[in-house]
């Protein structure tokens, strides 16, 4: 039986989650926690083969080492930068909180393996952000809101 504990702020997310795996004849969700401390009281008294991460835990609160236990870490979108604070932590998988469940239960399998299993949808190389508000080429119609973005970008003297 695969023990797993669940760390997750989403109490939706957290049950879907939890609910799903129990269905799983050979994994069993045996703690959830919503933030930092009581993943790692659960982890300590529990034992389990496999935390499941939110990515923001892993990002605000840093890495959760912990002997005998193996690291799956979820994120929601994919951002530039992610991927390598997830390999900096350690983790056996990083996925998508949208993949589907047979790729979950999946994955899970293959962590416990010794496999480490990365979505490639977060492999790939990621555009850095833009702030940049994109204008449609051609003349634009003045509004109030494009009126304000030109005087921004003339400062007054």
């Amino acid at each position: 039986m695969i023990r797993i504990v669940i760390a997750e702020d989403e109490e939706l997310l957290l049950g879907t989650i939890s609910s799903l795996l129990n269905l799983e004849e050979d994994m069993q969700v045996v703690g959830r926690a919503k933030d930092r401390g009581q993943a790692l009281e659960l982890i300590h008294h529990l034992q389990p083969d496999l935390l499941i991460l939110n990515i923001e835990h892993l990002l605000r609160d840093g890495p959760l080492k912990v002997e005998g236990c193996r690291l799956l870490v979820f994120a929601t979108f994919p951002k530039e930068g992610y991927l390598e604070r997830v390999r900096e932590a350690g983790a056996n998988g990083y996925l998508l909180k949208d993949s589907p469940s047979e790729e979950l239960t999946s994955s899970i399998r293959l962590i416990l393996g010794g496999t480490e299993v990365f979505s490639p949808k977060l492999m790939e190389k990621k555009e850095p952000v833009s702030y940049e508000i994109p204008h449609a080429p051609g003349p634009v119609k003045k509004n109030y809101f494009t009126m304000i973005m030109d005087k921004m970008k003339h400062p007054t003297g």
